[in-house]
């Protein structure tokens, strides 16, 4: 029932894997789903947690009985030889004379059954302690990776937004340009305008369009990023449900700076405090060893002897013991108590690490805020300057269609939108970083 079960959820799994790859079009949470369901990291991480479960039974079966057969041939090409004091079988023999007598049949075959039985050892009870919090690790650690492979995603998300963002701009600075570049060639074949003028417009509209080039560059660069992180395959190709506008209204009415953090949410933490109490396993581990062991076992083999072989299996002698083993440690010279110290230690040692870790973070929690914050302002005002310096160009586009500025302060006016949509981008990247980190903070 359980194998059936298993390949059940396998093959629902694998359908599940082939819907999704179907899919082309991704929300960043669809985006981060994709990621899990098909990220190899995180999939090594499950095999983990299952590697795990097995592990466990094996602590388990350690203590469970313990059965194994045996069975032996055994040929004597020379049948071992004793020797004696002759004195033995005849009392007048000289002193020192010895007597020379084989023991044995020149054939033996014996057949053994085993069996053992752990009643008490302290290591073991203490193991069986430990693989519950080994699985917790291992689940700790699949939920780690599938945080990173999130934040990975959403990082790659967030840059190819931004990346399309600055395409839409270029093209939109490049459309305005070659309206001009359209106007003056009007104007210089009817004499209006000097060539320079025309050469000035025609150097600013390829300026523009080697940037478009680039802008373009980076978002296919952004977007292949993206499905690498995702898992998606990179011949396939991908679309992005969201736009930076929408991404920047949602931050703008969920504002991570707001929000509380609780320490014991954070992985750094949360790590540093199993490593601690991994090192408490390993201090009643050392504490264990001064606990005696009990077990118990039972042995039964037959056994049988000849010279001839063909009559070897003819008789049976059987042999059965059973008993009980005990073992306590009395001293070790001190080295136990060595041992122990040290996990002491290491115990004590842990615990100043967490109270860091936990310093570390709340110190962390505020630089980030700040910084999001600052960020976030900056993004605003940089927002603000792109309008303006577009109004200006816009005003300028004007006037150099009435003749009262040249081609020249078109030019300047373009590169000073230019500075200001790239400050913009660049706001706006810088935000999305500290935002980025804040959720990687808050485990969010």
């Amino acid at each position: 029932m359980k194998k059936t079960t298993t390949i059940l959820l396998l093959c629902l799994g694998l359908t599940t894997k082939t819907y999704a790859q179907e899919k082309t079009v991704f929300s960043l949470t669809e985006a981060e789903q994709f990621s899990v369901e098909n990220n190899q990291k995180i999939i090594n991480a499950q095999l983990d947690l299952e590697a795990s479960e097995k592990k466990i039974w094996e602590t388990i079966a350690i203590g469970l009985p313990q059965i194994n057969a045996e069975a032996k041939f055994n040929n004597f090409l020379d049948i071992p030889t004793s020797v004696v004091d002759a004195t033995l079988f005849n009392p007048l023999a000289p002193p020192g004379t010895v007597s020379e007598f084989q023991m044995g049949q020149t054939y033996s075959m014996s057949g053994t059954i085993n069996a053992s039985q752990l009643i008490f050892d302290g290591s073991y009870i203490v193991g069986l302690q430990f693989t519950k919090f080994y699985q917790k690790m291992i689940q700790t650690s699949i939920e780690k990776t599938t945080s990173d492979t999130k934040m990975m995603v959403r990082e790659a998300y967030y840059n190819t937004l931004v990346a399309d963002k600055n395409v839409i701009l270029m093209d939109s600075i490049l459309v305005s340009t070659k309206t001009i570049w359209d106007q003056t060639k009007v104007f210089y074949n009817n004499g209006f305008i000097l060539k320079e003028d025309l050469d000035q417009i025609e150097l600013a509209y390829n300026r523009i369009l080697v940037n478009k080039n680039n802008a373009e560059n980076q978002f296919l660069i952004a977007k292949n990023l993206l499905k690498l992180q995702m898992g998606y395959h990179l011949d396939k190709s991908i679309e992005l449900s969201e736009n930076l506008d929408d991404l920047i209204v949602s931050i703008t009415g969920n504002n991570p700076s707001l929000k509380s953090f609780s320490v014991e949410n954070n992985f750094n933490y949360i790590l540093t405090n199993q490593q601690m109490e991994l090192d408490q396993y390993s201090l009643k581990n050392e504490k264990a060893n001064y606990l005696p062991s009990l077990g118990a076992f039972f042995s039964h083999s037959q056994n049988s002897f000849n010279n001839e072989f063909s009559n070897l299996g003819s008789q049976w002698y059987p042999t059965t013991v059973w008993g009980v083993g005990l073992t306590v440690p009395i001293t070790s010279s001190g080295q136990k108590m060595m041992r122990v110290q040290q996990a002491e230690i290491k115990v004590e040692q842990d615990k100043n690490t967490l109270i860091d870790v936990e310093r570390g973070l709340k110190f962390q929690e505020l630089q980030l805020k700040a910084s999001f914050t600052s960020s976030y302002e900056m993004m605003l005002l940089e927002e603000k300057n792109v309008a303006l310096a577009e109004s200006i160009y816009i005003n300028t586009i004007n006037k150099k269609k009435e003749g009262a500025v040249n081609a020249l302060i078109v030019t300047q006016m373009q590169n000073q939108l230019l500075q200001a949509e790239g400050s913009y981008i660049a706001a706006v990247m810088q935000m999305l970083t500290y935002k980025i980190k804040l959720d990687k903070l808050y485990n969010k």
